[in-house]
C-alpha cells in the first residue's frame, strides 16, 4: 500500500487545513458504506473514526475493534485510541490529543451525517475556549486520491473481476428460462462466493422481459422465460475491491426486435471504449455513445449515465454522464455500460470496467458478450 498518510497530509497543507476527520461510513445507494476510512487507516471494522494531523494519525475504536485496529491501522502509522461511550466522552481526547485548539479541523463530508455534525458542533462548544477547533468542511481528500488506482488496487480488482466474470459464465450457461429472477440472482450469489470472493458488491438486478425496462429492476419470483431479453447486472467483492458486469442474454431464439436493439446498444458501447481518452470530460464520454443511440431514434430511452469509477466502492469517482463535472485521467477505472429501455418490451445493458491506460481504453471485464450478426467482434 503507498504512503496515503503522506499524500494525505500534503493535501491538508495545500487546503490550510490542520487535521481531517473521517467519520463512520455513510450507506450509498447500493447500501454498501463510504470506504474513505478503510482507504487512509487499512481499518475494516464498521466502527471507527480517523484523524490525521501533520504530527498524528489516530484511530479510535471502542473496545469490540481495538485488536483488530491494532493489527490493520498500526502497520500503517496509526495510534489506536479505545474509547467508551458516546462522542462527548471521547471526542475531546481526540481532539487534544491531535494539538487541534484554536485550529481548523475539516470535516469528511462523505462520511458524516448531519446528526453526527450537530453533535459535534454541541460537545464542541462545550470544551473550553482554548481547546476549541474550528470545524471546516474538508475538499474531497481522499476521494480525489481513490480516482487513480495503484498497481495493488488494479491486482485486487482484477482479480474481482475475474470472479465476476467465471460467476456469470456459470450461471448464464445453466439457464434454461425456467428459473424465476429470484433464482438466478441466488445462483450468482452463490458462483461469486463459490469462485473466491467474499460476497456481491451490490445486490444483483435480474430483469426478465419487461421488467427488464426498468434499469435497477429488483428481482421477482417469476421465471426468465424464452425468447425474451434478460438483463443480468452484478458484481463481486474481492478484498474489499468491487467488480461490475451487466449482460444481456435470451434463453432460446432471440427476436427481430432483440437483435435490433441490442446491436445498436453494442454498437454505442464499442463506440464509448474506443473512443474515451484521458483528457475527456465525463459529459463528452457520455456522448460518445449516447449519441449512437440518439441517431438510431432511442435517445430518450437512454437515461442514466455512460460510466461510474469503481474500486473499493461499486460507485465512486469518476463519473461519466450528463451531469459529470469529472475529466477522465491516466488510472482511472470505470464502468462503461450504455442501455435502452423500452416499456413493456423490456431492456438491454452492456457493461464493462475499462481502465485508461497508455491513452486509451483497455477493457478488464472479459465475460462473454452477444456480438450481433453481421457486426466485427
Amino acid at each position: 500500500m503507498p504512503d496515503r498518510l503522506t499524500l494525505v497530509r500534503a493535501a491538508l497543507a495545500e487546503a490550510a487545513l490542520d487535521g481531517l476527520y473521517i467519520s463512520c461510513p455513510v450507506d450509498d445507494v447500493f447500501g454498501k458504506h463510504s470506504q474513505n476510512r478503510r482507504y487512509v487507516s487499512g481499518f475494516t471494522g464498521s466502527t471507527g473514526y480517523v484523524l490525521v494531523t501533520a504530527n498524528h494519525a489516530v484511530l479510535a475504536v471502542d473496545f469490540r475493534y481495538v485488536e483488530q485496529a491494532e493489527r490493520e491501522a498500526r502497520p500503517l502509522g496509526f495510534e489506536i485510541l479505545p474509547v467508551t461511550g458516546r462522542q462527548k466522552s471521547w471526542l475531546p481526547r481526540l481532539i487534544s490529543l491531535g494539538g487541534l485548539g484554536g485550529k481548523k479541523l475539516g470535516l469528511s463530508g462523505a462520511d458524516l451525517s448531519y446528526g453526527e455534525f450537530a453533535a459535534m458542533q454541541k460537545t464542541i462548544a462545550d470544551m473550553a475556549s482554548l481547546d476549541r477547533p474550528e470545524l471546516v468542511p474538508a475538499p474531497p481528500i481522499v476521494e480525489d486520491m481513490r480516482r487513480h488506482k495503484s498497481p495493488d488496487e488494479m491486482a485486487l480488482i482484477q482479480r474481482a473481476i475475474g470472479v465476476g466474470d467465471a460467476a456469470f459464465e456459470r450461471v448464464a450457461a445453466a439457464l434454461t428460462g425456467a428459473e424465476t429472477e429470484e433464482e438466478v440472482a441466488l445462483a450468482v450469489e452463490r458462483a461469486v462466493r463459490d469462485l473466491g470472493a467474499e460476497s456481491v458488491s451490490f445486490e444483483t438486478i435480474v430483469a426478465g422481459g419487461a421488467w427488464g425496462a426498468m434499469p435497477h429492476a429488483s428481482p421477482r419470483p417469476e421465471a426468465i422465460g424464452c425468447g425474451q431479453p434478460v438483463v443480468i447486472d452484478m458484481g463481486a467483492q474481492y478484498q474489499g475491491y468491487c467488480s461490475d458486469l451487466t449482460r444481456t442474454v435470451v434463453v432460446g431464439d432471440r427476436t427481430p426486435r432483440f437483435n435490433e436493439i441490442y446491436t445498436i446498444v453494442f454498437e454505442a458501447q464499442r463506440a464509448a471504449i474506443e473512443g474515451v481518452e484521458p483528457g475527456m470530460s465525463g459529459v463528452a464520454a457520455h456522448h460518445l455513445a449516447a449519441d449512437v443511440i440518439a441517431a438510431k431514434g432511442f435517445g430518450d430511452r437512454f437515461g442514466h449515465g455512460l460510466g461510474h469509477g469503481v474500486g473499493l466502492q461499486v460507485h465512486e469517482a469518476p463519473h461519466l454522464g450528463l451531469s459529470s463535472e469529472d475529466t477522465l485521467e491516466e488510472g482511472m477505472v470505470f464502468t462503461i455500460e450504455p442501455g435502452i429501455y423500452l416499456p413493456g418490451w423490456g431492456g438491454v445493458r452492456i457493461e464493462d470496467v475499462v481502465v485508461l491506460e497508455n491513452g486509451h481504453a483497455r477493457v478488464l471485464s472479459h465475460a462473454t458478450k452477444l456480438v450481433p450478426a453481421g457486426v466485427q467482434p
